[in-house]
Formats: C-alpha cells, sequence, structure tokens
C-alpha cells in the first residue's frame, strides 16, 4: 500500500477504536500512528533496545523467541520483530490488540503474532517458552495474590532473560504470605482506563526487597537495574529520593557452585531485609 491508502485505513481504525494512547509507530513515510511528535514510548523504547542488544551481544535478534505482556498497541514487539525476533504479544483489550495487528500487518511481519487474552492466563502448554519476556508497565497494575502466581508463571515461560519495568512501592506498608514466604508492598486503586490491569479495582506495589526475593523465590539467578540509557523522569525521581519506578532485568541462569570457598555452598541464599 501506498502511504495515501495506509492513512486512510489508520483513520479507519481511529474511527473504530478511538486514537492511539501512547505508542507512535511508524507506517510510512510521513504517517505514524500518533503523528509527527515524540511521545515517551519512544524514550523508554531505545532503553529496553539497548539493553536487549547487550544481553544479547548483538544488534541482530535472530533466534530469539520474545514475550510482550500486556502489549497495549504493539511498540516494543514490533521493534524487536523489526530486528529479526520472533515475537508474541498478548494484550487484554481489544481496541488495543486491533491496532498492534494494523502495524503489524501494514508493516508486514510475518514473524509476530498478537492475542487477545488475560496475561494471568499465561503458561507454557498455551504459549511455549521465549528467551526474553517483555514485562512493561502491567506488573504494578496487578494485584495479589494474582502477582505472585503472574511472576511464577513468567519464570515457568522464561528461559534467558526478564526485563521488567514496573513501579516499586517506596513503605512497606502491607504484608502478604505466598507459598511460606513473606512479602510488602503499597496498595493504590487501579483506575480503568486503556492502560490499565482488567478486573481489579485495586493494585500492590511491591517494595524493592520483596520485589527482589520474589525474583529469586521463582527461579531467577541475578537482578539488574538499569540506569543507562537514560529514561529522564525516572533519574529525576531517583535524584529527588522519589524513584518509584524503574528498569530491571532478571536472568535465568544455573546457580554456580563456589570452589575457592565450599563452605558458602552450604549457606541459605541471603534474603533482602524490609525498611520500615
Amino acid at each position: 500500500m501506498d502511504a495515501k491508502a495506509i492513512a486512510s485505513q489508520r483513520q479507519a481504525i481511529i474511527d473504530k477504536y478511538g486514537e492511539w494512547t501512547n505508542h507512535n509507530i511508524r507506517l510510512a513515510d510521513g504517517v505514524d500512528t500518533i503523528g509527527d511528535r515524540v511521545v515517551p514510548s519512544g524514550v523508554k523504547l531505545r532503553r529496553f533496545l539497548q539493553l536487549v542488544a547487550d544481553l544479547a551481544g548483538t544488534s541482530s535478534f535472530e533466534g530469539l523467541r520474545v514475550l510482550d505482556l500486556a502489549c497495549l498497541e504493539g511498540l516494543y514487539g514490533i521493534e524487536m520483530a523489526l530486528h529479526g525476533a520472533e515475537v508474541v504479544g498478548i494484550e487484554g483489550r481489544e481496541e488495543n490488540i486491533e491496532k498492534a495487528r494494523f502495524a503489524k500487518d501494514v508493516l508486514n511481519l510475518d514473524k509476530v503474532e498478537f492475542y487477545q487474552d488475560d496475561v494471568r492466563n499465561l503458561s507454557g502448554d498455551k504459549y511455549g517458552e521465549f528467551d526474553l519476556v517483555l514485562c512493561i508497565g502491567i506488573f504494578y497494575h496487578l494485584d495479589a495474590p494474582d502477582l505472585f502466581a503472574f511472576t511464577e508463571n513468567m519464570a515457568a515461560v522464561c528461559r534467558r532473560w526478564l526485563l521488567l519495568d514496573t513501579h516499586v512501592g517506596k513503605d512497606a506498608q502491607t504484608q502478604y504470605n505466598y507459598r511460606d514466604r513473606v512479602y510488602w508492598g503499597t496498595r493504590y486503586p487501579e483506575e480503568q482506563t486503556a492502560w490499565s490491569s482488567i478486573g481489579n479495582p485495586e493494585s500492590l506495589w511491591l517494595t524493592r526487597p520483596s520485589l527482589y526475593n520474589l525474583l529469586a523465590d521463582v527461579g531467577f539467578t541475578s537482578v539488574c537495574e538499569c540506569h543507562l540509557p537514560l529514561v529522564p523522569k525516572y533519574e529525576i525521581m531517583r535524584a529527588n529520593d522519589e524513584a518509584d519506578r524503574s528498569t530491571f532485568v532478571a536472568t535465568k541462569g544455573t546457580p554456580v557452585t563456589l570452589k575457592a570457598t565450599p563452605l558458602e555452598n552450604d549457606r541459605p541464599r541471603d534474603r533482602w531485609l524490609e525498611r520500615f
């Protein structure tokens, strides 16, 4: 299709489902889903793509199978597919999934598939396993106990890396027990918007210590926090000691066995302690 035909079809999508809310995708020269302006998701995309390239050791993602959870309008999964990855995107709302499918079709991407489903239904039987799981902007929209089961499910389908971009609770206000482990977090009302979770009136933001402990409990062997490439809003909050959102990479590796000091191998794994 030429740019004029693509623009016409884009308008038909808008007439039926409303404007694109966050993902500005180039469909053709002079035709973008949101228009000729920079949106916050583009700044984050640079961070996510660089992280994946550095983890994979290459800017070509050929051979990587990627899962994009709560993919909204499809930007992150489409970017991964444009770099050669095989992508599965899961999104709960029809208006979002149809916009993602439209962009995929216009760009002739045969390595990405979008499914309308609740991310809480994630399982290996249903979707298989993935080298990389993207959990961007959905984790903090879930409530207990779904949040804990969802983390287990992500670990179960993840072969290598989980890229988790989320808010964290600054205060250990509420305690939760799950599988004989204790976790803490802060509760928030959940506004029902195009970006929110579906069906839960409140959400739980785990504290950083509880987030780290949970990721370790479900089988991730290391967790790192990303500060570069820069997402200015995040770093401004951090400079003001108000950093309640960040990007984490959890790696699904093999626990190491120490040889020079083998006594350490018998000691139970340390857990992060809460600050009350």
